[in-house]
């Protein structure tokens, strides 16, 4: 419904499946959101361009060899990297982080040629 009155605006409506969070097997990280389909079906029947968020953050996690996440799993106390990019948890971003995120958005943007890349560095 927000895509549909979005366009009839006038505007360009960019769907965007959710970031992974760290997951890990063995040195690989690993997909761990859902509706991941479900936002590729939505921007297929309304004809959204869809960022895959979601894959691009687990590539930047295995480029950055994130895993195995020292300790298991990311908390107040994990250092490193990896620490430096999450927050408290294995959600959320630090300033690290959220750059680094925030730069897989644009590429994306770029990589589709939405209009709204156009205005991004």
């Amino acid at each position: 419904m927000m895509a549909q009155a979005a366009k009839a605006r006038g505007a360009h409506p960019v769907f965007i499946t959710p970031v992974s969070a760290i997951a890990c097997s063995g040195s690989t990280a690993v997909a761990s959101r859902g509706f991941i389909s479900a936002t590729f079906e939505a921007g297929e029947q309304y004809d959204v361009p869809v960022l895959d968020l979601h894959a691009r953050s687990i590539d930047l996690y295995n480029t950055l060899a994130f895993c195995p996440v020292p300790g298991g799993d990311v908390s107040a106390s994990t250092g490193g990297d990896v620490g430096e990019f999450f927050c408290d948890d294995h959600t959320h971003f630090d300033t690290t982080g959220a750059a680094a995120i925030a730069e897989q958005v644009t590429r994306a943007l770029q990589a589709q040629y939405v209009p709204l890349a156009d205005y991004l560095k």
